[in-house]
């Protein structure tokens, strides 16, 4: 069955740096391969087709492009497209997303150059692998907040949308820096924002205060002094926050074994995982899954697992 049931369409403006985007957004977003349209279609826009899991034939332009968990498949405007199901070692799940860049409103000869650039890198580049799942991760949530409808849910697309975006940018060479402004960042070169995209790409993985300070080039005792100006808390704090909150997204959505969830969501002790749910949600794991699936109605097996990035 679809995860989004459904037919919705959203047209979402995103700004990343300079450059101003809308994202076009439907049910489409996460697929499975048997789900997949199979008649060859093509857009007005740019498509990124990102395939979780499994493996997967791209025909798009008339060439078949085999493709498996990790690739980001790039579908270039009026490009005829579809997936095969021919020859497919493992089923795949995917997402899908359209976007459309605009011209920058300046006069700045070298944000002008930097836009070129980028047009020229996204027109000409095809595929590209996600080594570090960061991708993975920000569309994961991107399908969560469409599936959940919380309030400020809009909000949060917009966030994750300049983010994939950001990362697309990031794939390519350093012409296309001067699409954000040179003051953008603070703290020797790492802000807010750059912090955020740490966490949501790395806290399922073994990470230590150190890699943070190391990136932001401070010492330890600076982060926690800025995770508390920016956040409230510490980087212990922070990291088991994220983390419990998709083990609770897993619990009340999944069937998967609590000491699976323990484990896929970066705790390695799960005496001590649950110690820490129970201080945050005032109940037991086991007794936080019952209580979401009897008060809230909800269904299991709805959003996609969460899975570690590969570092």
């Amino acid at each position: 069955m679809p995860l989004f049931e459904n037919p919705f369409s959203l047209q979402i403006p995103v700004q990343s740096g300079y450059l101003n985007t809308t994202f076009f957004i439907n049910q489409n977003l996460y697929v499975v391969s048997t789900e997949c349209q199979s008649t060859p279609h093509n857009h007005h826009d740019f498509e990124l087709r990102y395939i979780a899991t499994g493996d997967c034939n791209q025909l798009i332009a008339n060439e078949v492009y085999s493709a498996c968990a990790g690739d980001l498949l790039i579908v270039h405007p009026h490009e005829y497209h579809c997936q095969t199901q021919d020859h497919v070692k493992k089923a795949s799940t995917q997402y899908n997303l359209r976007f459309s860049p605009e011209l920058p409103c300046t006069k700045n000869p070298a944000v002008l150059n930097a836009y070129k650039s980028f047009m020229d890198y996204i027109s000409a580049i095809r595929q590209i692998h996600d080594d570090s799942g960061v991708l993975n991760s920000y569309f994961h949530l991107l399908t969560n907040e469409i599936y959940q409808k919380r309030p400020g849910y809009i909000g949060s697309i917009k966030a994750l949308c300049s983010l994939i975006l950001t990362e697309l940018i990031r794939f390519a060479d350093a012409d296309m820096q001067k699409l954000y402004p040179a003051d953008e960042l603070e703290y020797h070169g790492y802000g807010r924002a750059k912090i955020d995209s740490f966490f949501r790409s790395r806290y399922l993985t073994d990470i230590k205060i150190q890699d943070l300070a190391d990136d932001m080039r401070v010492s330890t005792r600076q982060v926690n002094y800025i995770m508390h100006k920016m956040f409230g808390m510490s980087f212990t704090q922070k990291i088991n926050e994220m983390r419990l909150q998709q083990a609770a997204l897993q619990l009340a959505y999944t069937d998967n074994p609590i000491a699976q969830i323990c484990k896929s969501c970066g705790f390695q002790n799960q005496n001590y995982f649950s110690i820490c749910f129970r201080k945050s949600y005032s109940m037991s794991p086991s007794e936080y899954r019952v209580y979401t699936r009897k008060n809230l109605g909800l269904k299991t097996n709805k959003i996609p697992p969460k899975e570690p990035p590969t570092e």
